[in-house]
């Protein structure tokens, strides 16, 4: 499968899962949802959904967790509190959901925070979907495919780091890529 052919199938398939969960009529009681990373980008390598939403109580993310739960598709539900400092207060959830043939799961992560911790979170993110080009798009995608790891994904928390690196700075060569984001203290996984 083409990279383009590959992220289009995979936005395809979020957006059904997003649907077939419900998870949008489950959070949109509790606050605004704002979609995220790859997905929001439309760049997406593997089956993962970020968003961000309102802020909740425990107690409040633990029903959210349950409502999830309820769905067919869901097979686990995880949860924890951030210790990350651009993360203050955040609640975790990551809904693990049995659909598709990617090598893996799917899993949505679902981080509930305070409005204007999101509204700085997504600076980047509206900056980034606001310079991308068909031509960025391919590039990061392919990229991105030529780097997954043993377990089928990009790197950890590398995404940001490829859009910056392709799009702020016209990085073009993924060996340049590479470099810089070991330089930002990505782990890679070279052959």
């Amino acid at each position: 499968m083409e990279p383009i052919e590959r992220a289009s199938k995979l936005r395809q398939e979020a957006d059904f899962i997003l649907h077939q969960v419900k998870v949008y009529d489950i959070l949109r009681p509790h606050g605004t949802i704002v979609p995220t990373g790859s997905y929001f980008l439309d760049v997406m390598a593997y089956p993962d959904i970020d968003l961000y939403f309102s802020k909740v109580s425990i107690d409040q993310l633990f029903d959210i967790g349950g409502q999830l739960a309820r769905s067919d598709m869901v097979f686990r539900v995880e949860f924890e509190k951030s210790n990350e400092p651009r993360l203050p207060g955040g609640l975790y959830l990551k809904p693990r959901i049995a659909y598709g043939d990617w090598g893996r799961p799917w899993k949505i992560d679902i981080w509930s925070l305070d409005d204007k911790v999101i509204e700085q979170l997504m600076q980047p993110m509206w900056h980034f979907r606001s310079k991308m080009t068909a031509q960025l798009r391919e590039q990061i995608i392919r990229y991105k495919l030529s780097v997954m790891t043993k377990l089928n994904r990009p790197p950890m928390n590398s995404g940001y780091f490829i859009y910056k690196a392709f799009i702020d700075e016209g990085m073009t060569e993924s060996h340049q890529v590479t470099a810089y984001l070991i330089a930002n203290g990505i782990r890679m996984e070279l052959g």
